[in-house]
């Protein structure tokens, strides 16, 4: 008898683990067919990299990008370097990247440094000018992050520190 009852426990947890997981989807799809303002195409950032050279920043095609926004001196950014290094250890490739984009008033060479201190292992840029958060709709907070899906369109934006599993969560609704 005892034997039957472990058995009705487990069904009885499997089941709850399905409804949990239909729950999920339901409210996936019904969050995806919400209507709302369409999300905006990313324009092309003026930046320069870590050796000065300036460039038109555009997300290559097909590619998830996360552009996080920071500064050598913010401790909260530099509190989420490891998340984003995991990040893009377990997701980068072709089909996804971090992007590391320092805000006015780094230097390409204080830029290069707080790369080796901070082993961060993630393509960095470097918005000089602060037209880029201008163009993004005027990024006054650091940390703050931009998520930009696979068409190139701006689908997320992230004020403040990052919560991975947040961010997790918006990946696996772009199915990434």
């Amino acid at each position: 008898m005892a034997q039957g009852g472990g058995k009705w426990r487990w069904g009885r947890e499997l089941g709850v683990l399905l409804a949990l997981l239909l729950g999920i989807y339901a409210f996936t799809q019904w969050r995806g067919a919400a209507s709302g303002p369409p999300p905006r195409t990313l324009p092309a950032l003026t930046v320069e990299t870590p050796a000065g050279a300036v460039l038109q920043y555009t997300p290559p095609p097909a590619q998830v990008q996360f552009i996080n926004f920071w500064s050598p001196d913010c401790p909260p950014c530099i509190a989420e370097i490891p998340a984003l290094n995991l990040l893009q250890k377990a997701l980068g490739g072709r089909h996804f990247t971090v992007i590391g984009l320092a805000v006015r008033g780094t230097t390409p060479r204080v830029l290069r440094q707080a790369a080796l201190r901070y082993g961060i292992h993630y393509p960095l840029l470097l918005d000089g000018t602060g037209r880029a958060a201008q163009t993004l709709g005027g990024v006054v907070l650091t940390p703050t992050s931009i998520l930009v899906n696979g068409q190139g369109q701006v689908v997320g934006r992230y004020a403040g520190a990052i919560s991975l599993p947040v961010v997790l969560w918006h990946l696996l609704l772009l199915r990434l």
